[in-house]
């Protein structure tokens, strides 16, 4: 016959409302008939007088666990019952935590008493027992997974059966990666608060605690923030660790405390890690254990948990994690009152956030010192770094206003410590922001007849009170007799010099972009994409994405004249992915740079999208806005619409002279101008604005010299085109322009075709398409049409097998107005690749390489 079982839970008798040792016993067993057993008895009673009923049928055993939370009266007579019935077979299991001696009760020392009674201590299971619970389930285990298994386990058979349900039984069979010490175990973590909150309060409490204190976690500490006494600690601490919670003073897994701190609630949390952040700061913890409370807590009310933040963010900055001194210095920012802390957290987390976001530099950190400048809030001591981070960002009349509020002199040499004067000013002009000259938009004619009148509004430099634009005025003058009037090698040394010596940082980003740009504009193409490409790599193991967005945009540009389309593509993508506000300076200058690469690519309907897309004001009030009215102004041209590319470049010229930028090596906006007057047939106004850029440019030669020999080309007579184009072949050939090397050797076709040169001819226009084809196969090599009169000659060649169809002659015609290929396939009702395959027999058929050549040459084609 077999034994009745009859289990009884001590926790239940201080449960709320408790059930009863006798009650929980009584449940389990038959009621007795009617008329036996007395009349209104307890359960006590109920229980002894059924008792020998039940053990007739058999063995009667009685488990009871957790026994140290049954009162003492109970089990007594518990104990006196089972022995007024020694007859029957009833074997009695006391079950009890050994360290929770303080709760220890008199059953121990009863039961020596007592010859039948034996006590079994039942300890951790070694890696045999694991191992044996392991292959239950997996057939070949790996030693390291015993090993492992023993160690989080701690022996604890509840602890272990979690694990095995956490883990996959096939991860069991190969050797441990080192992952799941990081690997998310929720059953494992739940054993341990559940075997937590079997082991009382005072277990919970310290669980709590080493949860929160986690590797710091030390008695000493642990002291400063409960009221246990030190031996109870002792006992407990020494009881976690033998029930397999504890290794030392910290538990075994990630998961445990994870699942400890997730079953408090959030204030519960938040006061837990306050008063960490309380007793480590006493102890002189290192304050990155300090802030992590702190941050943890969303806590920084007092003067002292500030300064930790500062401190822990300037040592986390150390340690390349940005993000988290960011965190901290935020927190330090919501809780500080408004004085020159305030001022110095604002200044130091706009140098530090550039690191991830430049936008989010400029448009919430810089916005609100400039807020603190205006409203007279700013300390002076903090003057200079704002005016530095001013210029940085290209705000430079808002740092000249600060300079002159300081009372300093500004000089070039004085813009940034340290910076080589041309570099200084490079630097501030190719960021520059002009808030407060609003650009009114009108038209090129009305910009054109008030260029002089801006100029007369410029207040004097030496009259009156020093303004912001005498400052600029000032420090234009020093830059004009030390760079553009020296020789461009001086410039362009000093400014690798600066990339060889400086180390990338907070301090040094904007030096070394302005070097770059420096190197860009001396046409050391190769060197600057060189120096580009080291910095974005060592930017991006940095992990400092805003960094990589900076020198990825110089990048692309550096590719743009380069000819390397592809790649400049990917370094827009990666600026695009980082600077994700449009209402940047970053974001138009990364449009701006996306149109001209789709452009040079021929792909006319993606530039068009670009310019389709609505225009954030902010963009009008920086100097990426230069160059997005110029490339805008050069798609117009190449879609045959020189008016209003005209428009454009006679508005950057307004916003040049506003500026005080208007220099010809800085915004060569005449040399746009004189090409738009050329498209519009106007040859005596073009050589009037190529004669005005020539008076002031500094006569360095490099791209822009080259840019004004192909225009004397077009201008003058047939027989000097050619001369005149070699020469600009010569001085591109130096710069590494492989774009503009492959125009220029088109147009030297063309000059040279017409005085009757076929075998030359073809060898430039050969040797053009080949370096238009390394840039990007089948592309156009002339972007920029030759506006001048075909001669007889070339009409000659012109068979019939060269004539248009009606079909292509429909799509040649709508292509001279401007349309876009999907506008042509729209108005034809036919696809976009039809209308491109018409487009490639027209550019056969005419001799052409770009649709803006259509326009010229469709005039003398019949259909």
């Amino acid at each position: 016959m077999g034994a009745t079982i009859l289990s009884v839970q001590g926790r239940s008798t201080a449960a709320h409302p408790p059930i009863s040792l006798f009650q929980q016993l009584v449940a389990q067993v038959p009621a007795p008939p009617p008329g036996e057993g007395p009349a209104g008895a307890t359960p006590a009673l109920q229980f002894s007088a059924a008792l020998p009923h039940v053990a007739e049928n058999g063995a009667v055993v009685i488990s009871i666990d957790d026994v140290q939370d049954i009162p003492w009266s109970e089990l007594d007579f518990l104990l006196q019952a089972v022995g007024w019935h020694r007859s029957r077979r009833t074997l009695v299991l006391l079950s009890h935590c050994p360290h929770l001696r303080h709760r220890d009760q008199p059953v121990k020392t009863e039961l020596l008493r007592r010859p039948n009674a034996q006590r079994i201590h039942l300890g951790p299971l070694d890696e045999r027992g694991v191992r044996a619970a392991v292959t239950t389930r997996v057939n070949r285990p790996h030693e390291q997974w015993i090993e492992l298994l023993h160690h989080l386990s701690g022996g604890s058979p509840l602890l272990l059966r979690a694990l095995l349900e956490d883990l996959r039984d096939e991860d069991m069979e190969a050797r441990p990666t080192g992952a799941e010490s990081a690997a998310e175990l929720g059953m494992y973590g739940r054993a341990v608060v559940s075997c937590l909150y079997r082991s009382g309060a005072t277990a919970v409490e310290l669980g709590r605690l080493i949860s929160v204190l986690g590797d710091s976690a030390a008695p000493e500490l642990l002291s400063g923030m409960t009221r246990i006494s030190p031996a109870v600690m002792d006992q407990q601490l020494e009881a976690l660790r033998h029930s397999g919670l504890l290794d030392g003073t910290n538990f075994r897994h990630e998961s445990a405390p994870r699942e400890i701190l997730a079953d408090l609630g959030t204030l519960q949390r938040n006061e837990l890690h306050r008063r960490a952040a309380v007793v480590q700061n006493n102890a002189g913890s290192p304050t990155t254990e300090v802030a992590r409370h702190l941050l943890a807590a969303r806590h920084a009310a007092e003067a002292w948990q500030r300064s930790a933040l500062r401190d822990a963010a300037e040592t986390a900055i150390g340690q390349e994690n940005i993000r988290l001194a960011v965190r901290y210095l935020e927190l330090a920012l919501e809780n500080s009152p408004s004085g020159p802390d305030r001022i110095e957290i604002y200044m130091r987390l706009a140098l530090i956030t550039q690191r991830i976001s430049p936008a989010a530099t400029e448009i919430r950190h810089l916005t609100a010192l400039l807020s603190a400048f205006h409203a007279d809030k700013m300390p002076s001591t903090a003057y200079d770094g704002l005016a530095d981070l001013l210029f940085s960002y290209g705000k430079v009349q808002e740092a000249f206003a600060v300079l002159q509020r300081q009372g300093a002199e500004s000089s070039a040499a004085d813009v940034r410590a340290g910076d080589h004067p041309s570099i200084a000013w490079l630097w501030a002009w190719y960021s520059h922001h002009s808030s407060g000259q609003e650009d009114a938009g009108q038209d090129g004619r009305d910009a054109e007849q008030e260029g002089g009148a801006q100029n007369a509004r410029l207040p004097p430099a030496d009259g009156g009170a020093r303004s912001p634009y005498a400052s600029a005025t000032s420090l234009f003058q020093t830059f004009e007799g030390t760079f553009l009037f020296g020789g461009r090698g001086d410039w362009a040394a000093a400014a690798e010099n600066l990339l060889e010596v400086s180390t990338l940082s907070d301090a040094t980003v904007w030096s070394l972009a302005s070097s770059i740009k420096a190197l860009v504009i001396a046409d050391r193409l190769d060197a600057a994409w060189q120096w580009c490409e080291w910095l974005v790599k060592e930017s991006a193991s940095r992990d400092a994405p805003g960094w990589q967005a900076i020198f990825s945009l110089q990048q692309a540009i550096v590719a743009l004249r380069q000819g390397k389309l592809a790649a400049g593509l990917d370094c827009v993508r990666l600026v695009e992915s980082v600077i994700t506000e449009r209402s940047t300076g970053y974001a138009c200058a990364a449009e701006a740079v996306l149109a001209a690469l789709h452009m040079e690519m021929g792909r006319y309907d993606e530039v068009a999208r670009v310019f389709a897309k609505p225009i954030p004001p902010a963009w009008e009030k920086s100097v990426y806005w230069l160059s997005y009215l110029c490339i805008r102004g050069c798609f117009h041209l190449s879609t045959n619409r020189p008016h209003s590319a005209l428009a454009d470049f006679l508005r950057i010229g307004k916003v040049a002279e506003r500026t005080l930028v208007d220099h010809p090596t800085l915004v060569p906006w005449r040399l746009y101008v004189a090409q738009a007057w050329l498209h519009l047939g106007d040859q005596q106004m073009s050589a009037r604005m190529l004669a005005e850029h020539t008076a002031r440019a500094p006569g360095h030669g490099g791209r822009d010299h080259a840019m004004v020999l192909r225009l004397r080309a077009r201008l003058a007579p047939p027989h000097k085109r050619p001369g005149l184009l070699f020469r600009a072949m010569d001085e591109l050939l130096a710069t590494g322009d492989r774009l503009d090397q492959a125009r220029t050797l088109h147009e030297l076709g063309v000059a040279l075709h017409g005085l009757g040169h076929e075998s030359w001819a073809a060898r430039a226009q050969a040797a053009g398409a080949h370096i238009a084809r390394n840039c990007l196969p089948d592309q156009a090599v002339a972007r920029t049409p030759v506006p001048e009169r075909t001669s007889k000659a070339v009409h000659d060649t012109l068979g019939k097998e060269r004539l248009l169809t009606r079909a292509e002659h429909r799509v040649a015609a709508l292509v001279a107005k401007g349309l876009t290929n999907r506008q042509v396939a729209n108005r034809l009702h036919i696809t976009v690749s039809t209308v491109e395959q018409h487009l490639t027999r027209i550019y056969q058929k005419l001799g052409i390489s770009q649709r803006a050549d259509i326009g010229t040459r469709l005039k003398s084609i019949p259909p």
